[in-house]
């Protein structure tokens, strides 16, 4: 989504920022673009233009909002967008009468990289639409249905062209952030600093509020999961050393009679308790660090993309947080593990040493 819109929304006020479309065009200042492009944290400024429109592919008909983008957009692979075909060829006078559909569009219109479709643009203040029959020069997938099922590519001048607007009328500034936690507030200091009314700025998270809620979601529950899993662990752990103590009562009742200091026969088996939890931890750092690489350069564990924005479960790993993990593992069963180990006081001498 960000490398896709950025981080950042740049339009006229509009009450209804999820729509996307900006009712009205406003003038392309270079100025602007160059100031805020200069703020620290920003490594991006692009205009676009926006315009809906029907794409019609023999009987089958879809509707779409074609993005008009210059020759600054890049539209190159990478890890978050996959291209392919030739893309849109910018020339430097005239306009590209082509078009960039997603794989989930060219699939839906049973079309292919190199077929021409004709494209109905919508303008709210003409009667008929407008009509250009446009090559379809290539598709990208971003996994997002959000994106891939409504949105295409197209020469920024084509649109202009076809809304009858001159060449520097666009709808709007996508701007990208290095760190995409900070963009409330570099958009708040955009806004402060460069903006005047009706401009105004919208974050991602207030464009597809839904999105961002089914993430926050998300995060709850794997704290959720690892305090279940924590829980299991302590149980499981302290259910096993206090076997290991009952066991050995007799052991504890010789020790106290040879005058072994209570402090001393904790130790035992403090020292055992954490064996146990260090092997639990070796083991299952080894398991569970392959198991990840694994499925890092497998991908044998697949997720349906239309849920999860993604088609396989992404792993990465970072060497500092896995040894963080297991000594604080190692360190919180450790302590945890001396509640069971107080048995150990309650254990009398005499009924240790009972001969029957």
């Amino acid at each position: 989504m960000f490398v896709f819109w950025g981080n950042i929304q740049i339009t006229p006020y509009n009450a209804n920022p999820s729509s996307i479309i900006s009712p009205n065009p406003f003038d392309y200042d270079a100025v602007l673009r160059k100031e805020i492009k200069q703020m620290p944290g920003v490594t991006s400024v692009l205009p676009y233009v926006l315009k809906p429109g029907i794409i019609q592919a023999g009987n089958i008909m879809e509707g779409i909002k074609i993005k008009g983008i210059d020759k600054d957009y890049g539209l190159q692979s990478n890890s978050a967008i996959s291209y392919s075909g030739k893309g849109i060829s910018f020339q430097d006078s005239g306009y590209a009468m082509q078009i960039l559909l997603s794989e989930t569009t060219l699939s839906r219109l049973n079309k292919k990289i190199g077929d021409s479709v004709l494209v109905y643009f919508i303008n709210p203040q003409q009667e008929f639409p407008r009509v250009r029959r446009l090559q379809i020069s290539g598709t990208y997938h971003t996994g997002m249905d959000e994106i891939d099922k409504n949105f295409a590519f197209s020469d920024i001048r084509l649109i202009q062209r076809i809304s009858n607007w001159d060449e520097k009328a666009i709808n709007g500034y996508q701007v990208a952030v290095a760190d995409y936690k900070k963009s409330d507030e570099i958009a708040n200091d955009i806004y402060q600093k460069y903006l005047q009314p009706p401009m105004s700025k919208n974050t991602m998270q207030d464009i597809y509020p839904t999105i961002f809620s089914w993430l926050d979601l998300m995060n709850r529950n794997t704290y959720i999961i690892l305090i279940i899993m924590a829980v299991v662990a302590v149980i499981n752990l302290s259910t096993a050393l206090l076997i290991f103590i009952l066991e050995r009562t007799n052991m504890v009742g010789i020790l106290k009679t040879l005058g072994m200091p209570m402090g001393e026969i904790q130790k035992i088996f403090l020292y055992h308790s954490a064996l146990i939890s260090l092997k639990g931890i070796l083991w299952g750092t080894v398991v569970g660090v392959g198991f990840c690489l694994l499925q890092s350069y497998t991908h044998i564990i697949p997720l349906p993309e239309s849920a999860y924005y993604m088609q396989y479960v992404p792993i990465k790993l970072i060497a500092w947080q896995v040894l963080a993990i297991d000594f604080g593992v190692l360190v919180f069963c450790t302590l945890i593990l001396m509640v069971p180990i107080m048995i150990v006081r309650r254990i009398s001498i005499i009924n240790t040493l009972r001969f029957k």
